[in-house]
Order: structure tokens, then C-alpha cells, then sequence
């Protein structure tokens, strides 16, 4: 498998989805479970990562839809948990330390209080007393909680990834269909819930209620740190797989070029761990463009105060990561989504009305590979999206979407 080196002329083109609404993607089939009792408490499990966490939310509601009585709960990473409370849908939601009690393996004289919480958090499960559960993940880890905590209907996939088919009693979804790239993830994810008898999946989401008080912070450091009054653009610079990160040195291009020649502004943000991308990228410009025109949000937004920066914005620029998905959910009018090692069809975002996808997959042979880091260490499917298409598609996308923004000093309309 080869990866052509990047040469100045080549692009990421503009992907175009199919609309779920109009010709739903139904491939994978409704082969619906009807033999058992409809369930009145029901379990979903997804632990991580916060994009997916996020993308799991449709299935939510599909739950909440079918079964209006039922006892719905989630378990989910502690860390995560805030992306999930507040949900309407939502009974019950178990915290899982599971990042606590792995750091405690390096420390034998942690062990016992580990797994005393274990035991606690398994009890805590089997307490409930649920007739279901659902697995949205798929791992070994997400597998045995619903084994251990006595679930006797257990669904799940068929992949056998790191095992966790064993734990089972429904497996639906070979690895083919689950691992095909023109599948959106949420058709797998719909597929495990219709055999419970759920309602039917749509694409959009339904976000947790958000608080005052998250509201009101991200007021505190927006309201008054932009000179003009032309729309705000979210960016996501950072993301945890190594091989999404499109080129420090393009978001520069992209905001030096979004600063010179409209009056849109621009929030950069990302987790605190990031700070130091988001510190070099604004490094890179000239401070007094940035003033008056560039948020520098890194590491101040806990996961409820993304919700609500993503309620204020006009535009979402990012690829393929928690807060492009987070945008969606909060049906940003505008979402650009630089996709690279992940397919576009597979992980789309879902909510809002103008989502355009920038990718160069067709073009490499190694597309989409679904690795963490480049296995040929070139990133060059990330480098083929270039700043210049961005600029124009989320111009393009703001005027389509009837924003008014300037651009050369002219306004420009729909």
C-alpha cells in the first residue's frame, strides 16, 4: 500500500453526504427482536471518547421513543459523564473510574481500594436491575460490565473485537459490515437498538439541557472580546489521534486569511492539555490582527461550557473530533470537517444544516486507514485539505446559509 508524497497541487476535494432523511442508508437491515417482553429498564454502554460519546446520543432518544416508560441508564467514563447529565431521556447514569483504577496498577498499595470501587461500581449496576443492555462500543472493556453485573440480555457486535463477542447473548454485525466506510457509525449503533424494538433512528440530536451557569461563563469570555460584530467561527485546532491533526501551519494560513479579508471572528479552543497548539498557532500571527478578532479559549471550557459556546456560534471548523460533533449536536449553522484517516461517510457530524466535509479519500490507496498515527508518516491525507479550500468552502457555506459577514470590505448576501 502506497501514499503518494503531496505535491502543490493536489487537494482534499468537497465530499457530498447522502441525505438519511430522503434515501436512508439501510443496508444493515431491521432484523427486529420481537420475541422477548418489551424491557422496562434498559442499559446503554459507552465509556469513551467524548466525540463518540456524543454520537451515540441518537440512539438516546430512539430508546426514550420506543420505550416511554422504561427506566433508561448510561455507563460512561467519569471524566465524560457531564457530555450525558442534564439528558431528558435520561434515568440513570453510572460513573465508571476506569481511568483512576488503571493508574492504580502501577501501585500495588492502591489495588484493594481499587477494586473495592470496582465491586461498588459493578453493584451499582446490578442494582438497577436491568433487563437490557446495549453496547454501543464494542470492546472487551465495555463487554464484561453488562456480563458481570448480571444482565441476562446482553447485544452487542459480531467483530469480536478484543474479545468482548464472548460476552453476548445477541451478536449482530460481522466485521465487514461493521468496518465498512461507507456505513455511517450511527447505522451500526441503530442496528443493536432496533433489535430491542426501539424507534426508528434519526439524524439529528438532542443535547443535554444546559445550565445557567455554564451559559453565563462562556457570556463572561465572549461578551465583549470582539471589536466588531460579524459572526464568530469555533475552531478546533487539537485532537488526541496524532494522525488527524491537520497542519499547525494551514491554521495559521487559514486565520491569517479569515482575519485580512472578512470581519468574521474567531474562538480557538480546545482541551488544556492542547494549550500549547493553540499557544504556537496564534504565536505564528501578527498580535495586533489578532486583537479584538482572535478568542483564545484553550483549556477554559469544561465539557458544559462547550455545549454552550457551541449554542452561540455561527460556524464550526475541525476534523474529525469531539467538537466538530459537538457543533452538530448543537446545530451550529455552519460545520466544516477537515477528514483524514477516518472516513467521512462513516463518522459524519449530524445536526446541523450546513455540514460540508473536506477529504482527499478516493485519491490515497491508504484512505481511510483508522489508525492513530500516520503508518507511513506522512500525514498526507490531512495535508491534501488545503487552508485556501477551507477559507472558500466556509465562505461559500456562511453566504448559502443566509449569515451576513463582510468580506473585502463588501457585504455579502445570500
Amino acid at each position: 500500500m502506497s501514499c503518494n508524497p503531496h505535491k502543490p497541487g493536489d487537494a482534499g476535494t468537497l465530499k457530498s453526504l447522502p441525505d438519511p432523511e430522503a434515501a436512508p442508508n439501510r443496508r444493515l437491515g431491521r432484523a427486529l427482536s420481537r420475541r422477548a417482553a418489551p424491557p422496562d429498564k434498559i442499559l446503554l454502554v459507552r465509556f469513551s471518547a467524548l466525540g463518540d460519546v456524543i454520537q451515540t446520543l441518537p440512539i438516546l432518544t430512539m430508546l426514550r421513543e420506543g420505550f416511554p416508560q422504561a427506566k433508561i441508564g448510561w455507563a460512561i467514563d467519569s471524566e465524560l459523564a457531564p457530555a450525558i447529565e442534564g439528558h431528558p431521556a435520561l434515568d440513570h447514569i453510572h460513573r465508571c473510574s476506569r481511568l483512576s483504577w488503571m493508574r492504580a496498577l502501577s501501585h500495588p498499595a492502591k489495588w484493594p481500594a481499587a477494586a473495592r470501587e470496582f465491586q461498588a461500581f459493578v453493584h451499582e449496576v446490578r442494582s438497577v436491575g436491568y433487563d437490557v443492555a446495549i453496547d454501543a462500543q464494542g470492546l472487551f472493556k465495555t463487554a464484561l460490565l453488562p456480563y458481570m453485573a448480571g444482565i441476562r440480555r446482553r447485544i452487542g457486535y459480531r467483530h469480536g473485537r478484543e474479545f468482548s463477542s464472548v460476552f453476548y447473548s445477541e451478536r449482530y454485525l460481522k466485521r465487514g459490515e461493521y468496518f465498512d466506510p461507507s456505513v455511517c457509525h450511527l447505522e451500526h449503533m441503530a442496528h443493536l437498538a432496533y433489535n430491542v424494538g426501539a424507534a426508528e433512528v434519526r439524524y439529528a440530536i438532542e443535547p443535554p439541557r444546559l445550565t445557567a451557569r455554564a451559559r453565563q461563563r462562556v457570556a463572561e469570555l465572549l461578551d465583549g472580546a470582539f471589536s466588531n460584530g460579524g459572526p464568530v467561527v469555533a475552531m478546533a485546532p487539537a485532537t488526541q489521534w496524532v494522525s488527524k491533526h491537520w497542519p499547525e501551519e494551514y491554521w495559521v494560513a487559514l486565520i491569517a486569511q479569515l482575519v485580512a479579508e472578512t470581519n468574521l471572528n474567531l474562538v480557538v479552543q480546545g482541551a488544556a492539555a492542547d494549550a500549547p497548539v493553540g499557544a504556537r498557532i496564534l504565536q505564528a500571527l501578527p498580535q495586533s490582527q489578532l486583537a479584538g478578532r482572535v478568542a483564545n479559549l484553550f483549556g477554559k471550557l469544561p465539557i458544559a461550557e462547550m455545549y454552550a459556546l457551541y449554542e452561540r456560534v455561527d460556524a464550526a471548523v475541525g476534523s474529525d473530533s469531539a467538537p466538530l460533533h459537538m457543533a452538530g449536536a448543537m446545530r451550529v449553522p455552519v460545520l466544516v470537517g477537515i477528514y483524514g484517516p477516518t472516513g467521512y461517510r462513516r463518522t459524519p457530524p449530524i445536526g446541523s444544516p450546513h455540514i460540508r466535509l473536506l477529504s482527499s479519500e478516493g485519491e490515497l490507496a491508504c484512505q481511510p486507514c483508522h489508525k492513530r498515527s500516520c503508518p507511513l508518516r506522512t500525514d498526507e491525507c490531512m495535508k491534501r485539505v488545503r487552508p485556501e479550500e477551507v477559507f472558500q468552502v466556509l465562505t461559500d457555506a456562511l453566504t448559502e446559509a443566509g449569515i451576513s459577514f463582510q468580506m473585502n470590505g463588501a457585504a455579502t448576501v445570500r
